[in-house]
């Protein structure tokens, strides 16, 4: 009723403001002035006509424009991050064109040849944002020297991770060996066992990992990111392409909330370019 009654207030004010147009329009004197019949049914006819615009006015239903859905433009234009070539005797890769790249090139930065053991590693190069805590490494493990230090005892064809063990059991070593060398205090970095995929030939075999950061100030955090907690998700490739019995694997990480966006797609596009180098040829590298 309420709604009735507002509606008829407004259909009168409509009224009252056409009827003044109408007095405004027809105000200046007619040469020949009608009689008061004829201004009687001009008047009539004016109210007449009045009448029916206002009832369809009022009884026409307005545009829907919550019963569409909204359709993003087709043309609309995709954020990408740019990517840059590096180019190494042992593989090439693709990183982000704003990441610093450093390949490990003095003798004791670099992994032994046979242990895989070294002052940072078995990291070759290093590739990152460290604003964003964004970094790319690539890694060089001896397949023997991997299994020996687990215990295992390698035997047989050792040129395929099909031939070496079980996929995630692969992948479960390489973290374990990362683990070790990693410096600090840092938390442990989880195996997803559902990310664990090998290749078609048996070369190569992809992972995710996720590590949970320490945070000594949760609450300043949620001020100012809106979250309590930190986890860091990295992408993983390890491939027995080279041939020349070493495992070359590559990890790209960023914590969560960049990895959700652009950042996390042009990370994997580096994991995804990453090719490591026949070098069955040249044993010595």
């Amino acid at each position: 009723m309420t709604a009735m009654r507002h509606l008829t207030a407004a259909t009168a004010a409509t009224v009252c403001l056409i009827l003044h147009a109408a007095t405004a329009f027809n105000a200046s004197p007619p040469h020949f002035p009608p009689t008061k019949k004829c201004a009687d049914n001009q008047r009539r006819h004016l109210l007449q006509s009045t009448a029916a615009a206002l009832v369809l006015l009022v009884l026409r239903p307005p545009p829907s424009i919550a019963s569409e859905p909204l359709v993003a433009p087709q043309n609309a234009p995709v954020e990408e991050v740019t990517m840059k070539p590096f180019v190494d005797k042992l593989f090439t890769i693709q990183v982000p064109s704003r990441f610093f790249a450093i390949r490990r090139s003095a003798k004791g930065d670099l992994p032994d040849v046979k242990t895989g053991k070294g002052r940072r590693g078995g990291t070759i190069f290093t590739a990152g944002d460290m604003g964003k805590a964004e970094v790319i490494a690539v890694e060089r493990f001896p397949t023997r020297a991997l299994l020996e230090d687990e215990g295992y005892t390698p035997s047989g064809d050792l040129t395929t991770f099909s031939s070496i063990g079980e996929p995630t059991a692969i992948a479960t070593l390489l973290l374990r060996r990362r683990e070790k060398d990693k410096p600090g205090t840092q938390n442990t970095a989880v195996l997803d066992t559902t990310s664990v995929a090998l290749s078609d030939d048996g070369m190569t075999l992809t992972f995710t990992l996720r590590q949970q950061i320490n945070v000594e100030k949760p609450e300043l955090l949620m001020e100012t990111m809106g979250v309590s907690e930190l986890y860091r998700t990295t992408l993983a490739k390890a491939t027995l392409t080279s041939r020349d019995g070493q495992i070359m694997a590559v990890f790209a990480s960023a914590l969560d909330q960049d990895f959700q966006g652009v950042d996390g797609v042009a990370l994997k596009r580096a994991v995804d370019s990453f090719v490591a180098l026949d070098q069955s040829l040249d044993v010595t590298s």
